[in-house]
């Protein structure tokens, strides 16, 4: 074991220190002393001369806001002698008549020496006293003129005026301004007797500056006032040859002829070229400074002296005690406990302590609180190790989150780069980590637009103290394709609130790629036709809206050419919708390569095409649908031996024309159209004013709006008209028959608008609400207890429409309907024209309880082949074989026929116009299963439910 003699270590004694030291430190002590009492008076001083610097600025501002108070403001006394029914434009000359009058007597109680009158234009009016500074107002007028509030300005040339600006109005109206001056000389005596100090206005040299002024020149400076002239100028001139540069704008200090000055200089607030000077004799003050330094320094030295020889006396005893302490910290360092504890044993307890007292029992207190302390730190060290374990799983944890996730997560740092990236970042963008580490996180983006804007959002969260910033744009992924992302910015920790540093940035990306995508896939469609990727109608009118205004604006000429495939359905039938839509795409392609790049081309719906050519004239719009009826020949599809070659009947149109809009344009070439058409498929025919009925342009133009205004307002209605079994005299269905409401609440026949609808393309519109109307009636007639069936009209559009089964399906199932309620009508030449279609909706009508019926039968095909395909329900018998049936054998003949095959078929026959009580026993006669006519009953607003127990009564009833 280690002796404690033996770890003492050889020292020079702190007594010996001490004695050598004390002369040394007695005279360092003294010169500090001395220095620190020297540092004290001259920083007391200081302030002291602070106190009165910022005295004397005060009263100098004072002083200015006096002025500024003290003075009359003739801007708003003056016009309240004015009378109110004077004009603006006289009121300028009645307040310069005024001012003339009793200008001597505004100068003499006001202390205002110059004013000027100006318009709000800034056309001098009028002046009166000092006129040498209006050069001088025009930055006051200026600001005046643009702000309609007070300005105010010290200008100074021969002495320093403050001049202020203010508008000038009049009924509350704005007409001029009004700017006068009040001289500042009075300043420097105010200051003179506020200070007791001598003062001055100095002011730059000018262009303008009177000769014969005194001037400063090292500082080009002129001295427009100044107390006690002839003692302070050479003094200035003194103080500028020290300090040639220029005036100093801080209080500096001159010794001149064994007096001490302090030169003190504030700039007016209104003009910071002119400057109030203070020139005050600071040399009584000096001295006494450095008096009461002396005496400070010999009082320090005295003190110290006897300070060192008290501490000497005091150093001999409790050095001894001390080194024993001093040799303890070594082994307190190394921990060394038990050496101590046998050395340093016990408290030792005084009667009067000193500082060794406390220390030797701090040394005991410090020897306890470190054993102990050990021990804590070994406990903590331990408990520490396990938060270590804990941490590193919570970071395993987080850092597995952020690879599995979802989305992009970066952190970016205050310059811009990335400094962490986690998997999801790596996979989308196709980098490494070491790629996009270090890499500027701007790099990512296409534009240097959006760089920048990056940039700019960083300052943003720091400026504004927002928590998130959040923008889409697209970024470039390794292999080139553009990924788009909505991006989240947050900053991270931010240290300090108040700093504007930028902070690192926490990123967060969403991919939105696919989203977007499919937006844009969305508007496309909105805008084209997803089978031949043309524009659709409604862009095209749009097109067409604009080509007009263009035309007309411009003066040119364009042209417009509407065509359909001729006998296009017989291909949809014969070969399928299939072949019919590779035919439709080809004839887009021939269109995209035979047109011109400026021309808009559009599938209007169905085989009807559109083209506009803007800016052409009509020989070579006539040359190009020629050749585009060329061109169209060339156009082959295949459907296994059988070809199909289209031709194409073509309506031209050139416009503008006066008071045509774009819906007379298209129903006068589709009359083109259907007039070349009439003259032979394959041809041409150019719209004019001979061979186009205007009337009936606008009266189709009128009867969509029409229908369109019908369809918005709900002022389409159902008839119904009661279908009988002649057997038994029941009424079993009724047929649905469509009217329109005028805005004057007349019923308008089908008629009158069901062309214009099919011309417009408005008749599946109709049909809807046909449908919707009628499903409606029915749900309201099960409700009621009434069990019968509703018998509905499809047009050939609605036939082909290959959206109407389900459209039917969704209104049974919103109305919670059977299909067995209904029967569903179309004309046998629609079903005939469209005759896949037909077949493919009858099965699915039929699939799900449903009737079907064939309409105007007899006057179409009639052919019995076409009944083997459209398996319908029922056989609607022409009325023209009805009407005279009593007196045609012929008409007998073909309706006992139809009546054969109906029930060969297992088809019911339903004949039509049924007039009278003859036809009906006729009917009767032949087995005809149904009668509907004005004898059966007329159509009317809401369905009877009635039994005709004879004709008679039926009769009867009808009248």
């Amino acid at each position: 074991m280690i002796s404690f003699k033996k770890m003492q270590q050889r020292y020079l004694s702190l007594v010996w220190k001490a004695i050598l030291s004390v002369s040394f430190a007695t005279f360092l002590a003294s010169a500090g002393i001395v220095l620190f009492g020297k540092m004290t008076l001259d920083n007391n001083y200081e302030q002291e001369r602070a106190r009165i610097q910022r005295s004397y600025h005060q009263a100098f501002q004072g002083i200015m806001e006096d002025i500024k108070s003290d003075r009359v403001d003739l801007s708003w006394l003056i016009p309240t002698l004015l009378d109110g029914s004077i004009a603006k434009t006289e009121a300028l000359k009645v307040i310069k008549k005024l001012i003339d009058g009793n200008w001597f007597q505004i100068e003499l109680e006001s202390d205002i020496e110059s004013a000027f009158l100006f318009t709000k234009e800034g056309r001098l009016v009028g002046n009166w006293g000092n006129s040498q500074y209006e050069e001088q107002l025009k930055e006051g007028l200026d600001f005046v003129a643009k702000n309609e509030s007070p300005f105010d300005s010290i200008l100074c040339m021969e002495s320093c005026i403050h001049f202020h600006a203010s508008p000038f109005l009049h009924n509350g109206d704005f007409i001029g301004i009004f700017i006068f001056g009040i001289d500042l000389a009075d300043t420097v005596l105010q200051m003179k007797n506020i200070t007791g100090s001598d003062v001055g206005i100095l002011t730059p040299v000018s262009k303008l500056s009177r000769k014969g002024l005194l001037q400063i020149q090292p500082w080009s400076i002129n001295v427009l006032a100044l107390t006690e002239l002839e003692k302070n100028t050479p003094l200035l001139l003194e103080f500028s040859k020290k300090h040639p540069s220029g005036l100093p704008r801080k209080a500096r200090i001159l010794n001149s002829e064994g007096k001490t000055y302090e030169l003190i200089t504030f700039p007016f607030k209104d003009n910071n070229n002119t400057t109030l000077l203070i020139i005050e004799d600071i040399t009584e003050s000096i001295t006494a400074l450095n008096h009461a330094t002396a005496l400070y320094g010999i009082g320090g030295l005295l003190s110290m002296l006897f300070s060192g020889w008290v501490l000497l006396i005091l150093l001999l005893r409790p050095s001894s005690r001390l080194k024993n302490l001093v040799n303890l910290l070594p082994l307190i360092a190394r921990k060394q406990y038990s050496l101590i504890t046998d050395v340093f044993t016990s408290k030792k307890r005084w009667l009067f302590k000193d500082e060794i007292d406390v220390l030797e029992s701090a040394a005991h207190d410090l020897i306890d609180t470190l054993k102990e302390l050990d021990e804590q730190v070994i406990q903590r060290t331990l408990r520490l190790s396990d938060q270590a374990r804990e941490l590193q799983n919570e970071k395993n944890f987080i850092d597995k989150i952020l690879d599995t996730t979802q989305v992009i997560i970066l952190t970016i740092d205050s310059t811009g780069l990335i400094s962490s990236a986690n998997k999801y970042a790596e996979f989308l963008t196709g980098y490494q980590e070491t790629d996009l580490l270090g890499k500027k996180f701007t790099e990512l983006f296409v534009t240097e637009e959006i760089s920048e804007f990056i940039q700019a959002s960083k300052t943003y969260l720091v400026e504004k103290r927002k928590k998130t910033f959040q923008f889409e744009c697209p970024i470039h992924a390794l292999e080139g394709n553009e990924l788009y992302i909505s991006w989240f910015l947050s900053p991270l920790v931010v240290e300090d609130s108040e700093s504007n540093a930028i902070p690192n940035t926490l990123v967060v990306g969403l991919d939105l790629t696919e989203r977007k995508k499919s937006e844009n896939q969305l508007t496309w469609l909105a805008e084209h036709d997803p089978l031949t990727s043309l524009y659709n109608r409604r862009k095209f009118e749009k097109e067409l809206e604009l080509a007009i205004s263009v035309a007309s604006r411009y003066d040119h000429t364009s042209a417009l050419i509407f065509f359909d495939i001729d006998q296009f359905k017989y291909v949809n039938d014969s070969s399928g919708h299939q072949i019919g839509d590779e035919l439709l795409i080809k004839v887009a392609e021939k269109l995209q390569k035979t047109t011109r790049k400026s021309d808009v081309v559009a599938r209007f719906g169905g085989d009807e095409f559109i083209i506009l050519a803007p800016n052409i004239t009509q020989r070579h719009a006539e040359d190009f649908v020629q050749k585009l009826c060329s061109e169209m020949t060339t156009v082959v599809i295949a459907d296994g031996n059988e070809q199909h070659r289209v031709s194409i009947s073509a309506g031209l149109l050139m416009f503008p024309e006066q008071n045509c809009t774009a819906q007379d344009l298209l129903a006068s070439v589709d009359i083109a159209m259907y007039r070349a058409k009439e003259q032979g498929r394959g041809g041409w025919r150019l719209a004019s004013n001979e061979d186009i009925n205007r009337h009936e342009i606008r009266k189709r133009v009128t009867w969509k709006t029409n229908i369109e205004k019908a369809l918005e307002d709900n002022r389409l209605m159902l008839y119904y008209q009661p279908i009988m079994s002649i057997a038994n005299r029941k009424i079993t269905h009724y047929e649905c028959l469509l009217r329109m409401l005028s805005p004057t609440d007349e019923i308008i026949p089908p008629g009158m608008f069901i062309e214009t609808a099919e011309k417009t393309g408005l008749i599946l519109h109709l049909d809807q609400r046909v449908l919707e109307l009628a499903f409606m009636k029915q749900a309201e007639l099960i409700e009621q207890g009434f069990d019968v069936k509703l018998s509905l009209n499809l047009s050939g559009e609605m036939l082909s429409n290959r959206e109407t089964f389900n459209i039917i399906t969704r209104l049974l199932d919103t109305y919670r309907l059977e299909a067995s309620n209904f029967i569903f009508e179309v004309t046998e030449t629609q079903a005939v024209t469209s005759l896949q279609a037909a077949h493919d909706l009858i099965l699915n009508i039929k699939s799900i309880g449903g009737s079907f019926a064939l309409d105007d039968f007899g006057v179409g095909f009639s052919s019995m082949n076409y009944l083997k395909k459209l398996r319908v329900n029922y056989l609607k018998i022409d009325g023209s074989f009805i009407k005279n049936i009593t007196n045609s054998y012929e008409d007998q003949l073909f309706v006992n026929a139809i009546k054969s095959v109906g029930q060969g078929m297992s088809i019911k026959t339903i004949a039509e116009f049924v007039e009278n009580e003859a036809i009906l026993e006729v009917l009767s006669a032949m087995g005809i299963d149904y009668a509907q006519g004005y004898h059966i009953g007329k159509p009317m607003p809401e369905p009877e439910f009635h039994i005709a127990k004879s004709v008679k009564k039926q009769t009867e009833r009808i009248q």
